[in-house]
């Protein structure tokens, strides 16, 4: 899992968060170290804060995208505070919290909102087959 967010203290609270779920995280908090990450490895699911001080998370989700990654937008601005390019990925607002995590990322598993993706002219975010039913409780495989 690939965490992109610049404040240190949310970057932990997400990071605790992301590994009470069972994922192994790897954190950058500014954009090239980021973008640095996004090209070198390949992540299952990524998390991307929108605001990195001043510059935003979009040529990360841009590579995400290429790479077929499935990711999210964390913001306190919710969907209204996105580029209208990307108005449908997956938003979770901010501050953190566990529950809308887990939630989002076992959308992001099954694959959901690969349409809407499509509908708006963007790439899909993953183009794996959907998965089964969701599992009740979201557990990453803490092995690679």
């Amino acid at each position: 899992m690939l965490l992109v967010e610049d404040e240190s203290l949310v970057a932990m609270l997400a990071e605790d968060m992301l590994l009470d779920l069972g994922c192994e995280v790897v954190v950058a908090m500014r954009l090239d170290k980021a973008l640095a990450h996004a090209q070198a490895e390949d992540f299952d699911l990524a998390v991307l804060d929108v605001n990195l001080g001043d510059a935003r998370s979009y040529p990360v989700a841009d590579l995400l995208l290429e790479r077929c990654t499935p990711f999210l937008f964390a913001t306190g601005y919710g969907q209204h505070g996105l580029d209208a390019a990307y108005r449908t990925v997956p938003v979770l607002q901010k501050p953190y919290q566990a529950a809308p995590l887990e939630h989002l990322l076992v959308r992001l598993l099954n694959g959901e909102g690969r349409d809407r993706t499509a509908a708006a002219g963007l790439p899909p975010s993953c183009r794996c087959p959907a998965t089964e039913a969701a599992p009740k409780q979201f557990r990453a495989d803490p092995v690679r």
